[in-house]
């Protein structure tokens, strides 16, 4: 979703007492007393301001050159969270004062109000253009509270409980259904609440929905009823009159808050109403503790006091930015200031979530860098924001010097700089974590493959390579430059390996930087195995699991590329080809074939998490404990090494980024994740050597990206922060690592070049803001390549297919099939082919679909030639299939079916009556409209897939791109997390397709 450009939109909205008289031709109310003064201000004299341009673009995506278009942007329109005005009034005209809830009592002389003042400071590169008092401005004011009819009539918003309710209790942090509630209260709630919420509030499109954070049981069972009364009493505070549960049904002329369901109760006289105040205020006088904190943490009581607060102020809270309908960093904007204690507690984890406390560099914290200057356009030390550089009020880039002498604990929050508390946050959270030992001060140690030259591609790993070293030195960044503090030595002999004769491949540390996993062999004859050594211990031991064959039908059965996931288990890749019941080998080139595998080292249980038919290798994962990796493509004139995603437990099998060849590269891998949340890898191409190439780093909320679109206003998610030769740059580079400065430790060779036999690479350091090379460790003649840094790293644990999100899947433990209910498939089809933000071309002739399950290389397939060998333009590859049906779409594009979970597949496109497409004439490809990736569902996955193309604009368009490709179409639409669902497939029973 696209979140609002605060300070890089718009100019001033001036002379508009003077607007009064109708344009010509006028008809609605909205031409005759609105639009003259919207024209004056923001288009005549300002030579064209909040105009669409021909690509759909315009200041801070506002186009007000009609009702409509202004109409889309409903998220400016209305006083949202903790704001009592519209966005559009607090950009354009004087600022407000907000009463925010806070912790801790400001004057402790009067420790009953728990609030403080708050002058909003929303930025608008125009400044403020109403003149408080003016006419244009009070027509405005008045028509926005009004609800902003087109004919200015009155919003009469009362809306009716609609949908089914949900059976069952739900599931929150602090919920438990053995606990005893207070029986006079829980009495109370049973007899006079739930038979109000039942009836006005628990339907399935309305708090019954399952992703509401206010979610609702039907009460039919004490379980439900019990669960009903928690989560009520979870949005209550203290004073209750303020209470989000109190204020959000209310109608917001009768003092109530914005309300994604409209007004609930006309007026506080309304005996519904009436019950849930009775009740609420008896809650809050008989068990205060309920509804607030007792002792927090010094972080938590921070947050509350200062922190969110500051997010107040900044307008962080506003809808179309950080509210529960955005992508990522979802905020609780509560009702005018108040918040209840489960959106505190959210607030809290999901800011937290965006700090860097690896780093004793705030600056290098997700949350406090998207406000500050990037580097990308300036001297900064942040990233691209669309918000803008909110933090940024100082002479110089943000950094130490500007907090000096600043009391961010407890100077006034209206005039002190919002940076220095949002950095005294972040020390407060770092120094609790470094102390508990859960992260450490500093960087431990050094690890790295020392070997011969000749490093080989990234994806034959299949070739033995000896006399590689594993390298340990340890080392410090206290200087602020990364040294190594003793002489670097081998630690091969602990695992019992040789040097000589050890092959040895990528290491990867444990989350608390204690440990580290690699993988190794010591002869040609024998496959890849890991192994896992504790320095401080001096102890290494194979780690479990290991496949029962070291080889089968001439395939070694490899494991590699391990990768410790949060919760303590491991990823790696391995050639035991479990789903297929035997090893294989590509399709693309006869290589083995690895996927990815799940260790349990508490058990030594395996299970397969990725079952496609080409090389996936290189798990990471992503902060929110997504697992990472590469995954090779090929298919009919395509083949590429990609970034994917995908959830530990096997659920949402995603593109990560580069899924197509529109950035400038050919290939993609190698990623990993800096500790600001940018992604970096190494962008390469086919037989470039050693897989050598530039560093790039990609910043996924922005979107993806289109090589030479430069525009103004068009913000690059990528940026080349170290070009190779083989793009534009000098040098060949391999092997991106972060470090919690920030920085990337990487094997350079910054004087070859691509006609290279082999690359002689050194141990080095690249600072992304200026492209510094510092050069760490040499050997001559050698190549220095897989360097990690051990360090303790924030465990924010990991991302669970529990359907909490408008397309998260759930994944049930048993069950061999995988139900899918697609909800527009010409919609996301158009995302199979080209991904970038020209608009989706989507095919109306789609009626339908096949589904084939791709078949591996037959045993003993050793060249590609003979039956099912295709060739095309990028040469020979092996390509079988089995059809496992037919299914027909429903006339809104949607769809369900039951198919086999744990195997690849791809589709072919269908017309309505079974007949297969060609590509469509303004297609990337041509031929067949056949699926050019193959994809997987897990098994036991059950899964919405696509956003239906009402609401792709609203969930997708932020990174996707708009349908049409206009910026302007990407918009709020509130009803996306009840709607995004509702499609005629919904209540359908699946096409069984099981084998």
């Amino acid at each position: 979703m696209r979140r609002l450009r605060a300070t890089i939109a718009v100019l001033p909205l001036v002379a508009l007492v003077a607007c009064e008289s109708p344009l010509p031709d006028a008809e609605s109310y909205y031409d005759r007393r609105i639009a003259p003064t919207l024209a004056v201000g923001c288009q005549m004299t300002t030579s064209g301001c909040h105009v669409a341009d021909e690509r759909g673009s315009a200041p801070g995506n506002l186009d007000l050159s009609s009702y409509d278009s202004l109409r889309r942007r409903y998220d400016l329109l209305i006083p949202y969270g903790p704001y009592s005005r519209p966005l559009f009034l607090l950009k354009a005209s004087a600022q407000e004062t907000i009463h925010v809830e806070v912790h801790d009592p400001p004057d402790p002389s009067q420790p009953e109000v728990r609030t403080i003042a708050i002058e909003t400071d929303i930025r608008h590169a125009g400044g403020f253009g109403m003149r408080p008092g003016s006419g244009g401005l009070g027509e405005i004011q008045r028509w926005l509270a009004e609800g902003f009819d087109r004919h200015g009539v009155p919003r009469e918003d009362t809306r009716e409980n609609s949908g089914e309710c949900s059976p069952g209790p739900g599931f929150a942090a602090g919920f438990s259904r053995a606990e005893e509630p207070n029986a006079a209260l829980f009495g109370a709630f049973v007899d006079d609440v739930q038979p109000v919420l039942r009836a006005s509030c628990a339907g399935g499109d309305c708090h019954g929905s399952p992703l509401a954070d206010y979610h609702l049981a039907c009460g039919d069972t004490d379980e439900e009823r019990r669960w009903n009364y928690w989560i009520s009493t979870r949005f209550l505070g203290d004073p209750v009159g303020r209470s989000e549960l109190l204020r959000k049904p209310l109608a917001v002329a009768r003092g109530g808050s914005f309300h994604t369901g409209g007004d609930t109760f006309a007026s506080d006289d309304d005996a519904g109403y009436r019950a849930l105040a009775t009740w609420a205020d008896e809650v809050v006088r008989t068990d205060p503790s309920l509804v607030r904190e007792g002792d927090p943490s010094e972080g938590y009581r921070f947050f509350l006091n200062r922190v969110q607060p500051v997010l107040v102020r900044k307008g962080c809270m506003s809808l179309a930015c950080h509210s529960p309908l955005s992508v990522v960093f979802h905020l609780r904007g509560g009702s005018q200031g108040a918040f209840s204690r489960l959106s505190r507690e959210i607030n809290y984890a999901e800011a937290r979530k965006f700090l860097a406390l690896e780093s004793d560099d705030p600056n290098q914290s997700r949350l406090i860098g998207k406000n500050l200057h990037a580097f990308e356009v300036g001297e900064g030390h942040g990233i691209l924001h669309r918000g803008g550089s909110l933090f940024e009020d100082f002479a110089w880039p943000a950094d130490a010097r500007v907090c000096e002498g600043v009391d961010a604990d407890a100077g006034d929050l209206n005039e002190i700089p919002a940076y220095c508390v949002m950095r005294r946050w972040h020390a407060i959270e770092r120094a609790a974590r470094v102390a508990s030992g859960e992260l450490s001060a500093d960087v431990r140690a050094l690890v790295w493959v020392d070997r011969p030259l000749g490093v080989g591609s990234f994806t034959d790993f299949d070739t033995y390579r000896p006399g590689a070293d594993l390298r340990y030195a340890e080392a410090s960044l206290a200087s602020g430059a990364l040294e190594l503090t003793e002489e670097p030595r081998s630690l091969l002999a602990l695992c019992g390996l040789d040097a000589a004769s050890a092959d040895v491949r990528r290491p990867r540390p444990s989350w608390d930087g204690r440990r580290f996993a690699f993988a190794a062999r010591s002869a040609a004859s024998r496959p890849l195995r890991l192994y896992e050594i504790e320095p401080a211990a001096g102890t290494c031991r194979p780690l479990p699991g290991a496949a029962t064959e070291e080889s089968r039908d001439g395939v070694l059965v490899h494991d590699l590329d391990p990768a410790y996931a949060p919760d303590g288990t491991i990823v790696f890749a391995s050639t035991r080809g479990l789903a297929q019941g035997r090893p294989t080998r590509t399709r693309a080139a006869l290589e083995p074939n690895a996927d990815l595998y799940v260790l349990d080292p508490e058990t030594s249980a395996v299970r397969q998490l990725t079952f496609i038919l080409d090389q996936e290798l290189a798990p990471g994962f992503l902060p929110n404990g997504q697992v990472t990796y590469t995954g090779e493509k090929r298919e009919l004139d395509f083949h590429t090494l990609a970034l994917r995603r995908i959830n530990l437990d096997g659920g949402d099998f995603h593109p990560l980024y580069a899924s197509r060849p529109s950035l400038g590269f050919g290939l993609a891998h190698d990623v990993s994740t800096l500790p600001n949340g940018n992604g970096v890898f190494l962008a390469s191409e086919w037989g470039a050597v050693d897989a050598t190439g530039s560093i790039f780093t990609f910043n996924r909320s922005l979107g993806p990206d289109q090589e030479g679109r430069r525009e103004p206003g068009y913000l690059s998610s990528l940026a080349r922060i170290l070009p190779s030769a083989l793009h534009g740059g000098r040098g060949l580079y391999r092997s991106p690592h972060p470090l919690p400065s920030g920085e990337v430790l990487l094997a350079c060779a910054p004087d070859a070049t691509p006609d290279a036999l082999a690359v002689d690479l050194d141990l080095c350091v690249l600072t992304p803001e200026t492209g510094a090379l510092r050069t760490v460790l040499t050997a001559p003649g050698r190549a220095l390549v897989d360097g990690i840094a051990l360090y303790g790293r924030p465990n924010r644990g990991v991302l669970r297919s529990d359907g909490s999100g408008i397309e998260r899947p759930v994944v049930e433990v048993g069950p061999t099939d995988a139900i899918v209910q697609i909800n527009d498939y010409p919609m996301i089809q158009s995302l199979m082919f080209e991904n970038t933000r020209e608009g989706r071309p989507i095919d109306f002739r789609i009626g339908g679909f096949e589904i084939l399950a791709q078949q591996p290389p037959p045993v003993g397939m050793t060249s590609l030639e003979g039956a099912n060998v295709v060739e095309d333009s990028l040469g020979r590859f092996y390509s079988s299939s089995e059809r496992l049906g037919w299914v027909p779409l429903f006339a809104d594009g949607s769809v369900t079916v039951r198919l086999p979970g744990g195997i690849p597949i791809s589709f072919l496109m269908t017309d309505a009556r079974g007949g297969l497409l060609e590509m469509a004439p303004d297609a990337p490809f041509v031929g067949p409209a056949r699926q050019r990736e193959h994809e997987q569902y897990y098994p036991g996955e059950r899964i919405k897939r696509s956003i239906p193309r009402r609401f792709f604009n609203t969930a997708c368009g932020g990174c996707h791109g708009s349908v049409t490709g206009r910026e302007l179409d990407i918009a709020v639409d509130v009803d996306i997390v009840t709607g995004a669902s509702r499609t005629l497939a919904r209540e359908a029973e699946p096409y069984d397709l099981m084998r």
